[in-house]
């Protein structure tokens, strides 16, 4: 992971968390009503985590697939080597 993605992800946790806290702290409803809104932040916070976990695993299964090709074509061949030849996993 760069650290571009390293700082969004750990700049959304931070956000979510301090979202939450300020929620408690500000939140003139009852007890039942902020834990109920908490949670709910909280989840909505999750969600988007996720959400960003899922796009940063595909950017880098992409990346490391266009990579991969790219090594596939531009690596050489020793001169004894099949291409053809079945290497086995």
């Amino acid at each position: 992971m760069n650290d571009r993605t390293w700082d969004r992800l750990s700049g959304l946790v931070v956000g979510a968390a301090l979202g939450v806290l300020a929620g408690i702290l500000l939140a003139p409803s009852a007890g039942a009503e902020t834990r109920g809104s908490i949670k709910k932040k909280t989840q909505d916070s999750l969600d988007q985590i996720q959400k960003n976990v899922r796009d940063i695993r595909e950017s880098l299964t992409q990346k490391g697939q266009a990579l991969f090709k790219k090594s596939v074509t531009e690596i050489p061949l020793d001169d004894n080597e099949d291409p053809h030849e079945d290497q086995g996993a």
